[in-house]
């Protein structure tokens, strides 16, 4: 116990030591009080060894004295287990091994919502729907998504058995999967619209190979009659530096500055140009953002904004602008320090303050403006008016303090009760993995074009129907009158007809693009029909002739 004690204090210390070692002659001294603090901190470790009611759990006590200490620094500075940061680098390299689904947790069991294609599960033939009941002969039921992925994770080329029950099916069918390379891919969808020449992209993150998809969803684009580009970035909360600074290499001219940090230190300084790499210069291109569009995603926004090369579209996004560096703690584990901060061309810090606590920082970001008080719209609008800059091509004003705030102000319409349950008990996805078993993959109307389905399916009164039956089914009750509270299940959600007829529109498009999904599984298709019935989507079809005013682009 002693031994694990003073590995706690060489740690802390560590860590300590970390973040003074760049410490300069100009820089200022650190606090002199580092010693009395570890020696409180051996102190009440001692205390704790000798005399706490239970044998104690050192680990988790020295986790959480390092995870503790780099909270107090800023919002992003973290301390990452050796688990978890496995995790983190496979995500950010794009595979891992398994067997390829996209699941749900439905009464206690893994249900397959799709097999992803050229995977594993597609190629053996797993259906929407199927629910594995067991793996490796241990049952499945009421498992956590996080024991999903420890169970069905695994190394590429080792194997796993699961055991399926099918609608159907008089006995369970089992399967033996050989775990593969499972892509993880960023560049979430790639289709052409309506009008046939403005193509639609969206990336959820930047990961490795983020900048290599784009670059194929655009040369795809192209050669599909593109002239004119929506990059969709709301809710990408980020990722690799370097992705950011290549995806905005593709649309400048040489030369020109993407980014610069600067630190408390100079060693920390960087600043980053536009090469002669870029790929589509002369087209015109709308940038969506929202309150989740963070850290690489606001470099790019922000870059492409400053050169009067975008036009964005959306909500102010996060403000997420710290700089952050992992240092290696000898176990897996990493200690991930902030060490500078981002700024956009123009000057513009992109972090937003976090003075006020955690909780403000996270929440109050997504709050509706409508919502403010008088006194907090006052405090937005000053901080908003003592922040301008002007952009470097077109002399615009751009607002800093925080985020980067759209040359367009848009934000999402409020969802009824009825779609938040709708959605909540996912009967959009349960619906259309009913409608795909039933109709055995193949429906006879479009066959396998999807242009055919665009255009000529429709959300017939029978799928309606059937629809309600599916929502029924997920304790999603439509029904002419509310009960009185005191008789209501709490488990269960309660709507009024009246109300599904005001939804009737909203939901039929989702229904739509939800069968669209299970039927069609490439990205160039089937988010084509999400993407004309996106508010944002629609406004920014209205936005180019500005757009090719920025990029000066006849």
């Amino acid at each position: 116990m002693s031994d694990k004690r003073f590995y706690i204090i060489s740690v802390i210390a560590l860590i300590a030591a970390i973040t003074l070692s760049y410490k300069y002659e100009k820089a200022d001294a650190a606090g002199g009080n580092s010693l009395q603090y570890f020696q409180k901190m051996n102190y009440i470790l001692r205390v704790v060894d000798n005399v706490y009611v239970d044998e104690p759990d050192v680990d988790k006590m020295m986790e959480g004295a390092i995870e503790g200490m780099l909270k107090k620094l800023d919002p992003h500075s973290s301390y990452i287990s050796a688990d978890k940061q496995k995790e983190v680098e496979e995500d950010f390299k794009g595979e891992f091994g398994g067997i390829g689904i996209e699941f749900e947790i439905k009464d206690k069991y893994i249900t397959v919502i799709s097999p992803i294609p050229d995977t594993p599960s597609e190629r053996l033939g797993l259906m929407p729907g199927d629910k594995i009941i067991r793996i490796d002969g241990k049952t499945a039921y009421d498992i956590t998504t996080e024991d999903v992925f420890k169970r069905l994770k695994g190394k590429i080329g080792t194997k796993v058995n699961i055991t399926i029950a099918r609608t159907g099916a008089e006995e369970p069918l089992e399967y033996e999967i050989i775990r593969a390379a499972i892509p993880i891919h960023s560049v979430t969808a790639k289709c052409m619209l309506e009008d046939s020449r403005t193509g639609y992209v969206s990336i959820n993150r930047f990961a490795e190979k983020t900048s290599q998809e784009l670059e194929e969803a655009l040369n795809y684009l192209e050669s599909s009659g593109m002239e004119r580009l929506i990059l969709d970035l709301r809710g990408n909360p980020g990722g690799l530096m370097d992705q950011a600074i290549e995806i905005s290499d593709k649309f400048l001219d040489e030369g020109k500055l993407i980014v610069y940090t600067k630190g408390r230190f100079p060693d920390f300084d960087e600043e980053h140009y536009s090469t002669n790499y870029a790929t589509h210069k002369k087209m015109p291109i709308i940038i969506l953002i929202d309150a989740g569009s963070a850290s690489a995603s606001e470099i790019v926004s922000g870059a492409l904004q400053d050169h009067d090369r975008a036009y964005i579209l959306g909500a102010r996004s996060f403000g997420k602008g710290l700089v952050q560096r992992p240092f290696e703690l000898g176990d897996g584990s990493v200690a991930r320090i902030t060490i500078a901060r981002y700024y956009t061309p123009t000057g513009r810090l992109i972090q937003r303050p976090y003075d006020e606590g955690a909780e403000s920082y996270f929440l109050d970001r997504y709050l509706d403006p409508e919502l403010l008080t008088e006194e907090e719209k006052v405090k937005q609008d000053s901080i908003k008016e003592s922040q301008k800059f002007l952009t470097l091509n077109k002399k615009r004003v751009v607002y800093g303090g925080g985020g980067i705030t759209p040359d367009s102000l848009l934000t999402y319409d409020l969802l009824s009760g009825l779609m938040t349950d709708l959605y909540r008990q996912r009967v959009f996805q349960d619906h259309a993995i009913d409608f795909f078993n039933k109709t055995n993959g193949k429906p006879a109307l479009w066959k396998d074009d999807f242009d055919v389905f665009y255009k000529e399916f429709q959300v017939t009164a029978d799928i309606v129907e059937n629809f309600k039956m599916i929502a029924e089914q997920n304790k999603v009750h439509i029904i002419p009158e509310l009960p009185e509270k005191n008789e209501r299940n709490k488990k269960e959600y309660y709507h009024t007809v009246q109300q599904f007829d005001e939804d009737e529109q909203k939901i039929k498009d989702e229904i739509k693009y939800n069968i669209a999904r299970q039927f069609f599984k490439e990205k160039t298709q089937y988010p084509k029909v999400k993407a004309m019935n996106d508010k944002f989507v629609k406004t920014a079809l209205t936005l180019f002739d500005e757009a090719k005013k920025l990029a000066d682009i006849k």
